[in-house]
């Protein structure tokens, strides 16, 4: 359920920005709100909270992101109303999501056994833009030291995985369906 209010209001955000032709703005004023609530942790248990009535809610919110468009607090306002700003944090990051999307900007993880130098971070990077349709990369690199070598490339819900670890387990596999 969390997953469908996060794609509609998103969405609702999404094309707003699209027609307003304001998405640069709405994405950053969307990043400032989403910072915010990982800054102030209680900030969402207090908008939810049963005793507070929508007028105090709507205050709150008017209060805390004085400085937004009014299209931004009008998509706020309209959460409130319709009871689902404790949805907010998931709805913001699926706006991002769109956003990237959009822009053509790829999430990447990377996963290695060990710290990457940047000269071969560069490479990678290179490498994965040379592949892909994207403009530019936001990328993340992980150390996992089980991978015992080679790399595991996660771009959106598409993994590469060239490592070691996999490479024994597939072999583990293949050696159990042998049959004597």
């Amino acid at each position: 359920m969390a997953k469908l209010v996060s794609k509609v209001y998103g969405d609702a955000l999404f094309e707003l920005a699209m027609e307003e032709n304001k998405l640069d703005e709405t994405w950053d004023e969307a990043r400032a709100i989403s910072q915010a609530l990982d800054e102030n942790p209680d900030f969402l248990p207090t908008l939810k909270h049963p005793d507070i009535s929508m007028e105090q809610k709507l205050s709150i919110i008017k209060k805390a992101f004085s400085g937004m468009s009014a299209d931004t607090l009008g998509f706020l306002d309209v959460l409130v109303k319709k009871g689902r700003i404790g949805e907010l944090k998931s709805v913001l990051d699926y706006f991002d999501a769109r956003a990237k999307e959009a822009k053509k900007i790829g999430v990447v993880t990377v996963t290695t056994p060990i710290e990457l130098s940047s000269e071969y971070k560069k490479k990678v990077e290179n490498r994965v833009l040379e592949v892909t349709e994207y403009a530019s990369l936001e990328m993340k690199y992980i150390i996992d030291k089980s991978l015992l070598g080679g790399m595991v490339i996660r771009i959106g819900d598409q993994v590469l995985d060239s490592s070691i670890r996999s490479q024994i387990d597939a072999m583990r596999m293949r050696l159990a369906d042998v049959r004597l």
